[in-house]
């Protein structure tokens, strides 16, 4: 449109329109091919997984995936299920929100992991030297909070209180534990909810 727009403006009325549009979908077009990776990034993730899950119910992961990394992701699921378990149970089921929020932190990471582990700069949104960083991260991060559901859990169950069920009330006397949970969602990126 900008070279029509030239070619044109001395002899049609609209040439100077056309050049007008042409630079503005020219200025477009540049912000567009800046912002194109961010746009990949978004959508490469979801992608990989559903690739990943594919792959799993198809041929089996231990096909498609290293061995290597295979061992390390399995190490990291168990982390993730010995959450899973913990979260069942009908002490933390009495404990919605906080339920929830571990339930969400600990699938966050796990799929955190997995697409560090398994994907490229393009899903991770990193250069390698970070990716590394952040898998560390997230993995201590995670089993972290693995041993404080697991320490919440024991101290729920042990602290006195007036009725057995706590019915949603916040386990006001398990402090220490509490803050040290809390501190382990902090890790994962997971603010507490008013």
């Amino acid at each position: 449109m900008i070279i029509v727009g030239f070619f044109t403006d001395t002899f049609f009325r609209y040439g100077g329109t056309m050049l007008s549009v042409g630079w503005v979908l020219l200025g477009l077009a540049f912000l567009a091919s800046l912002t194109q990776s961010k746009f990949l990034y978004g959508q490469s993730r979801p992608r990989l997984i559903r690739q990943l899950d594919d792959v799993r119910r198809n041929i089996g992961l231990d096909q498609a995936i290293l061995p290597e990394s295979l061992e390390f992701l399995e190490a990291s699921a168990q982390q993730w299920e010995r959450i899973e378990h913990a979260l069942q149970s009908q002490i933390w089921r009495e404990q919605d929100r906080l339920r929830s929020r571990i339930f969400r932190a600990a699938h966050v990471a796990m799929e955190s992991i997995l697409i560090l582990e398994c994907g490229s700069s393009a899903e991770s949104g990193m250069s390698d030297e970070q990716a590394d960083r952040a898998l560390t991260e997230s993995v201590s991060s995670l089993r972290l909070l693995a041993d404080q559901v697991d320490a919440m859990s024991s101290a729920i169950t042990t602290y006195p209180r007036e009725e057995f069920d706590s019915n949603g009330v916040e386990p006001d006397g398990v402090v220490p534990e509490f803050e040290l949970l809390e501190e382990a969602l902090a890790r994962l990126g997971d603010t507490k909810i008013a």
